[in-house]
């Protein structure tokens, strides 16, 4: 590569460098500042044009040069207030040109770029010179506090979409060589007191988890480390990012714990237990009661808890289910939202897969659920496609509790039997289709159906019982 190629690639970094105002984007209220954002981006977006041309004519680029390129469009590869749909897409044909990283140009990005930032705060549990925990906190009983002050590097908004990147081209030879690089700003992003960083530090880890060794988590002490941290974010409630953190926290809780645990093991269900025990029925259900997008976010994660929990999820019964059949009864004081009745169902389905041998005995909490919110949604006389998408859901899971509960609960058809000889006309297209016993005329009726014996007497509101 010539030296006058070279000059223009360092040109363009300069230009490319993202200003510290993107990181409070949002915050800003002064026109002035407002525009000159604007203006820079699109002067971004014309950089990056004209280094995609100047590179389409370079033959070789040193492992340097592609340091500093990758380094310089890598923020414009994902999203942010600075970027635009131009500069993304020529950021990302750039990138694609240069081809997958060889590892040294990895490890001149972090340990050029990356690391001079983040050593200014140096994260007080882990080594920064070998990746490893360390077994007292730096910086003594206020280092906590201590590498809170400051941040610098919250001036460099670019710097997730960096790492992201980096992590993305990874493999397990280079998450072991540079682990030490990629560990420390990936755990300051996750244990920052700002929820948006926080969700940042999950998706890292989520990455950083994908070729990550199982050995090599417990070998540096992190296995514990992230447990500990990723819990800790389910603590954040209340803030804007809390639904997007609990839904990115919790299938990366749960990647750590099975690739670190092993099957069966009591270590693996203690802490899959401490999720949803502790962390959700005991924390969010509570303490995030009377904030709907919380509790949506909080049902959307419980199939993938009880995909890994299976039959351990009994424990949970008496929390699960009232919480789970709330969003599905009209009641004056339920404002459950479609998309949560939609979580409800799917969530339902999962946790009568998972303890079909225990749930006979709440079929007549969930099956009085499912029923007034099968009368909701039909007598809702709108053509909504919501409500049609609503009523199909119903009808899907009603069919799959049914064909569930046969063999624990052979009565249920007689039961269904009696419900649609209320009223076929209400009941029909629910019902008919999966009953194989016909069911009784008004006429042939000699008294009124009554819920199966055991069932549960619902209470208009959820009932958390430890």
């Amino acid at each position: 590569m010539s030296e006058q190629a070279a000059i223009l690639v360092q040109k363009a970094a300069e230009e490319l460098r993202v200003l510290a105002e993107f990181a409070k984007y949002e915050d800003q209220s002064e026109a002035e500042v407002i525009v000159r954002l604007e203006h820079w981006k699109q002067r971004a977006s014309e950089t990056l044009s004209v280094l995609r041309e100047n590179l389409r004519s370079q033959e070789a680029l040193s492992s340097q040069t592609k340091a500093l390129v990758v380094y310089s469009t890598a923020p414009f590869d994902g999203d942010g207030a600075w970027i635009t749909d131009s500069s993304r897409g020529t950021a990302q044909d750039i990138l694609t040109s240069l081809g997958t990283p060889e590892i040294d140009v990895l490890e001149r990005i972090l340990r050029d770029f990356v690391k001079p930032v983040f050593i200014l705060n140096p994260h007080p549990h882990i080594n920064a010179e070998t990746g490893r925990t360390l077994h007292r906190s730096a910086g003594g009983a206020l280092g906590d506090l201590d590498y809170l002050e400051g941040q610098v590097w919250k001036t460099h908004p670019e710097l997730f979409n960096v790492l992201h990147w980096c992590l993305r081209q990874a493999n397990g030879q280079a998450i072991e060589r540079l682990w030490h690089l990629f560990v420390p700003p990936t755990l300051t992003y996750l244990d920052d007191f700002q929820a948006e960083y926080k969700l940042q530090g999950a998706h890292l880890v989520s990455q950083l988890l994908r070729v990550a060794p199982a050995d090599l988590l417990r070998r540096t002490g992190m296995d514990v480390l992230l447990s500990t941290s990723l819990k800790i974010c389910m603590t954040f409630l209340h803030n804007r990012e809390t639904p997007d953190l609990i839904r990115a926290v919790v299938p990366v809780y749960i990647q750590l714990t099975t690739a670190t645990t092993n099957e069966g093991s009591v270590q693996r269900f203690d802490q899959l237990c401490s999720l949803l025990g502790d962390s959700i029925i005991g924390n969010i259900w509570i303490y995030a009661s009377r904030e709907p997008e919380t509790i949506q976010a909080s049902i959307d994660v419980i199939p993938d808890i009880v995909e890994v929990l299976d039959v351990g999820t009994v424990r949970y019964l008496k929390a699960l289910v009232p919480q789970l059949v709330f969003p599905l009864i009209p009641a004056p004081e339920n404002d459950a939202s479609n998309a949560q009745r939609f979580s409800s169902l799917r969530a339902l389905r999962c946790v009568v897969q998972a303890c079909v041998q225990r749930m006979h005995g709440w079929r007549g909490m969930i099956l009085e659920a499912l029923l007034k919110c099968w009368v909701n949604a039909v007598e809702n006389h709108t053509n909504d496609n919501e409500i049609g998408s609503l009523k199909e859901d119903i009808r899907g899971t009603v069919a799959f509790l049914v064909t569930k509960w046969r063999p624990v609960a052979p009565d249920i058809d007689r039961e269904l039997c009696g419900v649609l000889s209320l009223d076929p006309g209400l009941f029909g297209s629910l019902l008919t289709p999966i009953l194989v016993i016909k069911a009784p005329t008004r006429s042939e009726r000699t008294s009124e159906w009554h819920p199966p014996s055991g069932a549960e007497v619902y209470s208009a509101s959820p009932k958390i019982v430890d």
